[in-house]
């Protein structure tokens, strides 16, 4: 059995909230810190600690934050804060710290600080939702890194009814199909063999660089 990671959330404003949540019920032993007593009621009852206190303050963090938590997410909403709490968590060596952005000026300045992991939900959200509203074929999309993304697409209708062999798909559209939901089956099909056949309600999980899912979803 897996041991079970230990991570913190700093500041509990609605993402805090959800994420902390959403760890815990994952069986992650969840620390949830805030400078407000009230969001700290909110939170106490779904997570192992929650804790009234100040991570902008150096001796704080010290004091409610051992070193050997699995990681670190700075939610706070006030960016000076922010940046206080992320600058003392480097200076005590934590590793695993991700840091929720504000604004792109706060992205910036993080990233200037050498802030590897930024979480940015508002506008990775508003990414994803307008990739989907421009493309016919795409029903979800996730990047990965700055060149590849996975994708959620529809099969063209040319497909339909082909194997995966016959369609060419790898070498046409430059995409690897990695799973495959049937409409009948409550599981995904990984990396499906040379003879699944395409069905029309399929939807096809694709791993690929960015143009080419977008060439895909040009496609009629």
């Amino acid at each position: 059995m897996a041991t079970r990671k230990t991570g913190v959330v700093i500041g509990m404003g609605e993402f805090g909230i959800h994420l902390a949540k959403s760890l815990s019920n994952e069986g992650c032993e969840v620390i949830a810190i805030d400078v407000i007593e009230k969001r700290i009621n909110l939170i106490k009852n779904f997570v192992m600690k929650a804790i009234v206190a100040d991570a902008a303050q150096k001796q704080t963090l010290e004091q409610v934050i051992s070193a050997d938590v699995n990681f670190i997410v700075v939610c706070i909403g006030n960016i000076e804060k922010s940046m206080m709490a992320t600058l003392y968590l480097k200076d005590f060596g934590f590793n695993k710290v991700y840091v929720k952005a504000v604004t792109d000026e706060h992205e910036r300045i993080l990233k200037l600080l050498g802030v590897k992991n930024i979480i940015f939900p508002e506008k990775n959200m508003a990414f994803r939702v307008a990739t989907k509203l421009l493309y016919n074929n795409l029903l979800d999309y996730l990047p990965l890194s700055e060149e590849y993304s996975i994708a959620e697409v529809v099969p063209l209708p040319n497909l339909e009814g082909m194997t995966l062999k016959d369609s060419n798909f790898r070498h046409k559209y430059e995409l690897y199909i990695v799973a495959v939901q049937r409409p009948d089956a409550s599981k995904l099909i990984f990396t499906p063999g040379p003879h699944y056949t395409i069905g029309t309600q399929d939807t096809l999980m694709v791993l690929g660089k960015k143009d080419d899912i977008n060439k895909y979803n040009n496609f009629k």
